[in-house]
């Protein structure tokens, strides 16, 4: 057996253990118990139909953004109609003047936060831009391992196509 062929033949089981380590620590990343400290940034909400616009915001573990700072953006305006803080309650509540699709942004401290559109008719009542933000738990898992899958599909089909093409 030539140096180099044994050279090869050990470069590609070290590559295979590294790829196989790879994968293990992958694996166990997604074993990882559902519910960490993760989930709790993300932002859901949920709106009110009525005179004034009550959007209001929680976590996922039930907890709600208090006093964090949000923004009101009129239809077709760059200034904030209104802005301050979330209420106690965890809160935003506005009176439109004018019809149109009116944004709610919130920015928490950490980085986080959520925009919420709010469809005002012309006889002004608002009208919920719809429950939530954001994928379920379980719609982000899923999402996340179909992330995963595609990013080994593409490593594959990248290995076998500089397979196909290395010189004999």
């Amino acid at each position: 057996m030539s140096v180099s062929l044994r050279r090869r033949l050990r470069t590609g089981a070290q590559r295979r253990r590294r790829e196989a380590c790879l994968i293990a620590a992958l694996a166990g990343l997604l074993l990882l118990p559902p519910g960490s400290s993760a989930l709790a940034h993300a932002l859901l909400h949920e709106s009110s139909v009525g005179e004034a616009a009550v959007v209001q915001f929680l976590f996922p573990d039930g907890d709600k953004p208090y006093f964090e700072a949000y923004r009101v953006m009129a239809p077709d305006d760059t200034r904030p109609f209104q802005s301050g803080r979330i209420n106690a309650v965890g809160e935003v509540s506005f009176r439109p003047d004018r019809p149109g699709t009116w944004r709610v942004v919130v920015a928490t401290e950490d980085g986080h936060g959520a925009e919420v559109r709010v469809d005002v008719g012309r006889e002004g009542a608002a009208s919920a831009g719809g429950a939530g933000a954001g994928l379920s738990q379980p719609a982000r898992l899923t999402a996340g391992i179909g992330y995963l899958l595609g990013v080994f599909g593409l490593i594959a089909l990248w290995r076998g196509r500089r397979a196909r093409h290395r010189p004999a």
